[in-house]
């Protein structure tokens, strides 16, 4: 990597002795001065006591708590999220002084200064035109975006082409420019016109702030409602977040990201107040894109239509980030109502009812095992058989052994479920009779029924048992009676179905029932499963309740630090509802 005949070291070294590291770092992080060196809180990790250290002399930066150290550049590529090559762009334009690393890129970058100042200029144009043109300012205030926003992101509206090619002119540029920056479509009579006029205009900025093309919007009836910009030299669609300009300092803050199909869903969430939305331009999402939503928040969300299109969308997108999941990344995904997106859905709606669907989002995992369920197409023994093939394929998508490995087992688990609940329907069917005499609070019933028959659930089970709280006070009141009685070795004999003979006849027939019914022709495996499952069915009810209640004082929260102790419960309930999801069927 050369600079001017020079090493990427002697440009390190001009910058250095030009910049001050505190200086430079202090526009991020609020130093204070200690020695001879300054100290702050880490912009990397949360801290209550500052360990980030800042040398002036060595040029160096450090933090004792992450561990997180290196020098300018190190630091602009981390803080700023940017390539190496584009971390030294930046920091040349921020010195003045000039990087170059090769004379091809010396021709492009010429090419590429000029797309951008043409770009430049045309956002200027457009935002005034937008104001001029009472009918598309008009249609932008109809769609519930305020003056504020508008500025915020520029927009504008691109009249008759003739007018945009001579207001560029008039700024010094040749009409052979101004069709290198796409502005202008050729036609088949080699004739050109505008790509985006009579449309609301969307600039779009790359992840160094430099305006690289369009978006339009049609205003009148038209086949094409949204337009981009052409892939150039400047304009790499699968490099671009739009809206990342606008949000990236609200993402790094709150550690939260969006991800939505459009423009109009990133603009309209920003004007109820969530702002941090961005859009990859479409439903396809790229390695860059997801990689770099992972450089600001471990779990980003995805946002897609509630239509048909948006949810096949999701679950492509679900399985092409099985690829590059690594450990503790992932993605969850919001489900909108049917035929509803963003922008519609807060056209009635608020943060609060926004919020409720993030708290309600779907993790990366459950999508995956939802793509394979929904392939199934009968319970039939020769289709359920295939479940393991299709499992294997999403598997064979995952490139860390490790995450692979957990996905394994996840699937199995879920596909375990599966082929017990669909025969259990069976079983159900087939003994409807007489099951239905002994139909009420049947999954507590039975719960009781294996502890008594079978001691050993309670000493390898004991904690979860305990949990448990039955719904039937009389069942609760003789859960205790006999866990009490486990913990009393005087009692543990007594314990058995038979005891109930004597003393609660009817309480005794129904255990009966339900062991002939349930239980009868179950190998060990089979009633460990069952079990399990029961478990399950009782615990985690109660647990979706808490946690929704939880929720509600959340979102009903007027202050600006939600309660630690709510957030504390709101994600122990959370992680033992996870865990139970994910308990492990021997």
């Amino acid at each position: 990597m050369i600079r001017n005949g020079s090493s990427i070291d002697k440009f390190l070294n001009e910058i250095n002795t030009k910049v001050r590291l505190s200086d430079y770092i202090g526009q991020y992080v609020n130093l204070t001065e200690k020695g001879n060196s300054y100290v702050g809180k880490c912009p990397f990790h949360n801290e209550n006591t500052p360990s980030f250290n800042v040398n002036n002399d060595k040029s160096l930066f450090y933090c004792f708590g992450c561990k997180t150290g290196g020098n300018i550049i190190n630091f602009t590529t981390k803080y700023k999220n940017l390539p190496f090559l584009e971390a030294v762009q930046f920091l040349s334009q921020y010195s003045g002084i000039p990087f170059k690393h090769n004379n091809k890129r010396d021709h492009s970058s010429a090419e590429e200064k000029l797309i951008i100042k043409i770009n430049n200029e045309s956002n200027f144009f457009f935002q005034k035109e937008l104001f001029n043109n009472k009918y598309a300012y008009q249609y932008i205030k109809s769609r519930g975006v305020s003056e504020g926003v508008i500025k915020m992101f520029q927009l504008g509206f691109c009249p008759d082409e003739k007018l945009l090619v001579n207001y560029l002119k008039s700024k010094g540029f040749e009409l052979e420019q101004i069709k290198k920056a796409d502005l202008l479509i050729k036609n088949k009579k080699n004739e050109y016109f505008g790509r985006f006029s009579h449309r609301i205009t969307f600039p779009i900025y790359n992840i160094t702030n430099d305006l690289v093309g369009f978006g339009g919007r049609a205003v009148k009836p038209s086949k094409i409602k949204y337009i981009n910009s052409q892939e150039n030299l400047v304009f790499k669609k699968s490099q671009i977040l739009f809206g990342l300009n606008q949000n990236s300092d609200y993402i790094r803050s709150n550690k939260e990201i969006f991800l939505v199909e459009g423009y109009m869903d990133v603009i309209k969430l920003f004007s109820s107040d969530i702002k941090t939305a961005v859009s990859p331009l479409g439903t396809t999402l790229s390695e860059f894109q997801l990689k770099k939503m992972w450089s600001y928040c471990d779990i980003p969300f995805i946002c897609f239509d509630g239509d048909l299109a948006g949810r096949n969308a999701a679950d492509k997108v679900a399985v092409k980030i099985l690829k590059f999941l690594i450990p503790a990344k992932s993605v969850k995904f919001i489900r909108f109502p049917e035929n509803s997106d963003p922008d519609s859905f807060m056209e009635n709606k608020d943060k609060e009812d926004f919020m409720k669907l993030k708290f309600e989002s779907e993790d990366l995992s459950d999508v995956i095992w939802g793509i394979i369920e929904n392939s199934i197409e009968s319970d039939a023994p020769e289709f359920l058989a295939g479940i393991d093939s299709k499992i294997k394929q999403m598997l064979d998508n995952i490139e860390d052994s490790r995450v692979s490995k957990e996905y394994f087992k996840f699937l199995n688990l879920k596909k375990d479920n599966f082929i017990w609940n669909s025969n259990k329907q069976k079983s159900y069917t087939l003994r409807k009779p007489i099951a239905e005499k002994v139909i009420d609070n049947i999954n507590e019933k039975i719960f009781i029924l294996m502890i008594l028959i079978d001691h050993n659930y309670f000493y390898e089970y004991q904690e979860e048992i305990f949990k448990i709280k039955l719904s039937d006070k009389n069942l609760e009141s003789e859960k205790s009676r006999i866990l009490d009685s486990f913990s009393n070795e005087n009692l543990k004999t007594q314990q058995s179905i038979e005891k109930y003979k004597e003393n609660n006849p009817s309480f005794y027939f129904e255990m009966n029932e339900l062991r002939k019914i349930h239980l009868s022709g179950l190998d060990k495996d089979q009633r460990n499963l069952l079990f399990k499952q029961i478990m399950n069915n009782l615990r985690l009810p109660l647990l979706i309740e808490e946690r929704k209640v939880i929720q509600k004082e959340i979102i009903r929260t007027k202050e600006n630090v939600i309660s630690e102790t709510l957030l504390k419960r709101y994600n122990q309930i959370s992680q033992e509802i996870k865990d139970i999801k994910n308990k492990d069927l021997e």
